[in-house]
């Protein structure tokens, strides 16, 4: 089974993930929980992840901070998921682990969506997820893709929609080393953050588009998690990070017909290279085609490791 790591803030008596997998029949010692040293409540985080099994990691935040790049302003927090995702990478080359899944701690369900049909077909079994987490491994190997994930419900609004890929990149994501290494940047937004960058130098990313896909949930009005820093922030970490960061190919908008919040708006055509298809033997999409390339970072190269 794949090892799956959760990152989590003040959620010690909610974390949905692991009671989800835990009722699917996963394995939970292969699930590790992440917090941070400054948290008030590593205690029942103990109790918790011993209640279900599962693992539990502390993670140094002074030591987070000093190697993530805030690209903006931080919110007054100074503390963001990215930070918690960035230490992983540690965790797992410590550990002997180079293929990983990151998922968030308010996981409740994941559903059955099949090419050629605009519709769920019914909720994921546990076999679903086992066979698509050994189809995902095995299709990342096999080209040298550092990172992939699954979609989630939330990306078909338009239910005509039935690529199998897509080019968005987050809350089911998949990493292989040594092709990636500490990834997410900006203070807020990191995970769209990520995978515009990797798109942005030219190296292939995406996800399914059919297969399971999250069952999403409204994670700015929940408590815990980051549902301060959007409210302190008002949002405006969704809207203006990565117009900073790429300016050419995202900007930020008011989206209409989800509340008029602000938003950032992604325009593929000015933020990435094309990917170019060979003969099946030739071609860009392996991350190390490119020395210079890999592994992918948000670190100076001067620091970049291996």
């Amino acid at each position: 089974m794949v090892d799956i790591f959760i990152p989590s803030y003040h959620r010690p008596t909610n974390l949905m993930t692991c009671h989800y997998f835990q009722r699917m029949g996963y394995d939970m010692s292969k699930l590790t929980v992440f917090i941070d040293n400054e948290t008030d409540d590593i205690a029942e985080y103990r109790k918790a992840c011993e209640e279900y099994g599962c693992n539990l990691f502390v993670f140094d935040m002074s030591e987070a901070r000093r190697r993530y790049d805030y690209v903006h302003r931080p919110a007054k927090s100074r503390r963001s998921a990215g930070q918690a995702r960035n230490m992983f990478h540690d965790y797992a080359k410590a550990h002997g682990i180079d293929f990983f899944c990151v998922i968030d701690d308010d996981t409740s369900n994941y559903q059955v969506r099949v090419m050629g049909w605009d519709n769920y077909r019914r909720t994921a079994t546990l076999e679903d997820l086992l066979w698509m987490f050994e189809e995902t491994e095995q299709y990342m190997r096999q080209r040298h893709i550092g990172v992939f994930a699954w979609s989630q419900t939330g990306d078909f609004f338009n239910p005509c929609n039935i690529n199998w890929y897509r080019k968005k990149v987050m809350n089911t994501t998949f990493y292989l080393h040594p092709y990636i290494y500490r990834g997410e940047r900006g203070y807020g937004d990191d995970d769209t953050s990520q995978f515009v960058g990797i798109l942005n130098q030219g190296l292939f990313t995406g996800s399914y588009g059919v297969g399971c896909v999250l069952l999403q949930v409204q994670s700015a009005t929940q408590a815990g998690g980051l549902t301060d820093l959007y409210n302190e922030t008002k949002l405006l970490s969704k809207a203006i990070l990565c117009p900073i960061q790429y300016p050419t190919g995202v900007h930020g908008e008011r989206q209409i017909m989800n509340g008029n919040r602000l938003h950032h708006k992604i325009d593929y055509r000015y933020l990435m290279p094309k990917v170019l298809k060979g003969d099946g033997t030739v071609d860009n999409i392996p991350w190390d085609t490119y020395p210079e390339d890999w592994p992918f970072t948000n670190e100076p190269k001067r620091i970049k490791r291996r």
